[in-house]
């Protein structure tokens, strides 16, 4: 598939799914919703989705959340993959 044929996200999205892999810290979590808040202020840690990693060294977080416009998209993908608790974002 090229990226002409990629379906195209609509915004407002109200669904948007977005998937955090990071360290498995305390402040991993607490950094993740702050950054998605900024943007979206109905997230909170409680309704993140969470899958430790086998050895338990990281930790996947899956949210649905709203974005309100392709430029909120990229700037939340910038301040996540900035910090280096943040291993991946998808």
């Amino acid at each position: 598939m090229n990226s002409e044929d990629a379906p195209k996200i609509e915004f407002p999205c109200d669904d948007y799914v977005i998937k955090i892999v990071g360290d498995a810290v305390p402040e991993y979590k607490p950094f993740v919703a702050g950054v998605l808040q900024k943007y979206d202020s109905t997230v909170h840690e409680a309704r993140f989705s969470e899958n430790p990693s086998k050895n338990g060294n990281f930790v996947s977080l899956t949210i649905r959340m709203r974005i309100e416009e392709e430029g909120h998209l990229e700037a939340l993908f910038v301040e996540l993959k900035g910090n280096s608790m943040v291993k991946m974002v998808l």
